[in-house]
């Protein structure tokens, strides 16, 4: 996924939604920006998690924002479209 985006007078750059959505980025989300070469590369850094025992078994509180049922259907419908695009191609012609 690719997107042009502008820089204003502050400096500031605004990702768009699709971006912020595919990546599931909220407000308030820190991101660290990395110079590789001539690039940036931009990202998340990662959420304070803890793990705790709960009747026996570790389970990871503190991740707030991440919806893994969404996450999970996303990587679905992804790697369907994937394996769907040649007969798509070929009903095409």
């Amino acid at each position: 996924m690719t997107a042009t985006m502008t820089i204003d007078k502050a400096g500031r750059i605004l990702l768009p939604k699709r971006i912020r959505e595919k990546l599931n980025l909220r407000k308030g989300a820190k991101l660290t920006a990395e110079i590789i070469g001539d690039k940036i590369q931009l990202e998340e850094e990662a959420p304070a998690v803890k793990v705790v025992r709960k009747g026996g078994l570790r389970v990871i509180v503190g991740w707030e924002g991440f919806d893994a049922v969404k996450a999970i259907q996303e990587m679905r419908d992804e790697r369907e479209a994937q394996l769907l695009a040649p007969f798509k191609k070929a009903c095409a012609t």
